[in-house]
């Protein structure tokens, strides 16, 4: 099927400027000059399950996102038709229009029930980025629809991994930049969104290293959470991680939530595959870490603490030579919390940087293997647990039991103070202690 574009608005091609009063189609890959990076007209949606059914498999923490990408953007107050054709299980698609954080003067999104056949609405006061959401609360619903978006839905450029070529994506960008504000990166397991001005700003960017390395970053967090494949427990999530970009004037940094935000200025950070890769990259790594943490292990003070596993496998992925405890210079506050006698140690008390050295100890002793299975195991047995002295006494147990080790000495020496029958419980074990005091492990030089 020709990938048609669909056309109701002025083009500046090149020098030209072409007005097309009528609604009319143009097939932008047979005309020569005029290959765009945008949406087909004609799009399949399956139907995946729903954010918190996947949180529910992987035992994370939180949800995040469920919707998937169109390409589209609806301009504020507009009339927009579309075409629904349902190809099998529920007719409960929706789309959703605007960006989780990119649209921060919206109070909620727009969301429109699709049902069969032609159907026009229209757009609220906002406007924006235009998604599906077709999901289901568990793993044995199926489904599939398809989208003809007609009249009033405009392409942004929309890059999409082993689709375009950078030709189309500049293309794309002088098009279209007068028309949409924003554009759009798809990969196997992200999408981002960014701002039209910072786009033309690194066009000359690789766009194709870009979502490679978004995805290496995911792929670096799948891997230490013991996630592959894409069917069973242990598969990959099933939606894509959302990124996007948020006004500066809004404030923040970069958070996570039902999608992972970055300010305006850390474009450059997110559009030049460089600083996605380098220590620079250590923010949306972090980020990404947020949608994989997982509740049983991570007790009320450890928020910002078992992230950094994720955001230092990234780390390591990408081969930095130092970690972020040896680049933050903490061990220091290491050596000022031993210096107090080990009844007054308590670890939950510290700080994110001195919590976080442990999780380091853990891994120079036992590698990347200890967390997989940790985060496995936890998938397997699911334990139905919310106060911390329970997650705390989860992850002392697991992590000795998946070891091999009595790690009492460990875990005493860094003030995990949890009931007695915790140590009891491991001491029942009856496992050898490790051959070298954990403790005193560092990065190498």
């Amino acid at each position: 099927m020709k990938n048609l574009l669909r056309i109701s608005l002025a083009l500046s091609i090149g020098s030209g400027l072409y007005s097309c009063t009528q609604l009319g189609f143009m097939d932008h890959r047979v005309i020569p000059g005029v290959g765009l990076a945008v949406a087909d007209q004609v799009q399949r949606f399956k139907l995946t399950p729903s954010a918190s059914a996947v949180a529910d498999r992987l035992q994370f923490r939180g949800t995040h996102n469920d919707m998937q990408a169109t390409g589209y953007y609806v301009a504020p107050n507009s009339s927009v038709t579309l075409t629904v054709k349902a190809i099998s299980g529920p007719n409960s698609a929706r789309l959703a229009i605007g960006t989780p954080f990119r649209d921060n003067v919206r109070p909620v999104r727009q969301y429109v029930n699709l049902t069969e056949g032609t159907q026009t609405f229209t757009v609220d006061k906002y406007g924006g980025l235009v998604y599906v959401i077709y999901t289901a609360n568990d793993y044995l619903t199926t489904g599939s629809v398809e989208l003809t978006f007609g009249n009033g839905f405009l392409p942004v450029p929309y890059y999409r991994k082993g689709k375009n070529t950078h030709q189309q994506w500049l293309n794309a960008l002088d098009t279209l930049k007068s028309m949409v504000p924003d554009v759009m990166f798809e990969s196997e397991n992200a999408i981002m969104v960014a701002n039209m001005d910072e786009a033309l700003k690194y066009r000359g960017e690789n766009q194709d290293l870009i979502i490679n390395r978004l995805d290496s970053i995911i792929d670096f967090e799948n891997r230490i959470s013991g996630l592959s494949g894409r069917v069973g427990v242990h598969a990959i999530p099933d939606n894509k991680h959302l990124i996007t970009v948020r006004d500066s004037a809004s404030g923040g940094y970069m958070a996570a939530g039902i999608a992972i935000y970055y300010t305006e200025a850390l474009s450059y950070r997110m559009l030049q595959p460089l600083y996605l890769s380098n220590t620079n990259g250590w923010g949306l790594w972090h980020e990404v870490g947020h949608t994989y943490q997982q509740k049983a292990w991570t007790w009320s003070s450890l928020g910002e603490t078992t992230v950094n596993v994720y955001s230092m496998a990234a780390e390591r992925g990408f081969g930095l030579p130092k970690s972020r405890v040896t680049i933050n210079n903490s061990w220091p506050k290491l050596d000022t919390y031993f210096k107090k006698p080990i009844a007054d140690r308590d670890y939950n008390t510290g700080d994110n940087e001195l919590k976080l050295i442990p999780f380091q100890q853990l891994y120079l002793a036992f590698g990347d293997n200890l967390f997989s299975k940790l985060s496995t195991k936890t998938r397997d047995t699911r334990p139905a647990i919310t106060s911390d002295a329970d997650k705390m006494r989860y992850f002392m147990l697991s992590v000795s039991e998946i070891t091999q080790k009595d790690l009492s000495d460990f875990f005493r020496k860094w003030g995990f103070k949890v009931d007695e029958s915790v140590y009891q419980a491991i001491a029942a074990m009856k496992l050898p202690a490790p051959a070298v005091d954990i403790t005193t492990l560092r990065d190498p030089k």
